[in-house]
């Protein structure tokens, strides 16, 4: 397998549907061992349960507008892992008002909420 003893850590799953499950799943069928976080209560029981079904896998919470969270998530893949070979970025959000018109038209808060 092209990704035996790698170690990463999958940032912005929500569900099945979600791309960043794909990609997951894929890693894992190529060997690599993953984290997971979740964000919120709301999302955790969804997370926990997808990440059972790849065996090995870790999961810790981290909402990642918080910089101490940040920091915690990655002391806790550092304690498991040793090391970080892989990094998936699928964390997504913008209010809805801000999606309706045109990107332009983005608000200097709703851009900074999304894009930060």
């Amino acid at each position: 397998m092209l990704l035996d003893g790698k170690k990463g850590l999958i940032v912005g799953v929500a569900n099945k549907r979600s791309i960043a499950w794909s990609i997951a799943e894929s890693l894992h069928r190529e060997g690599a061992r993953l984290a997971f976080n979740y964000q919120g209560e709301r999302l955790e029981e969804n997370v926990r349960s997808l990440a059972q079904e790849l065996k090995g896998s870790i999961v810790h919470p981290c909402d990642v507008t918080r910089d101490d969270e940040i920091d915690a998530l990655f002391a806790k893949v550092k304690e498991e892992f040793g090391r970080l070979d892989i990094l998936v970025h699928c964390v997504a959000f913008a209010r809805k008002e801000d999606l309706e018109g045109e990107f332009l038209a983005t608000t200097r808060d709703g851009f900074k909420m999304a894009l930060d």
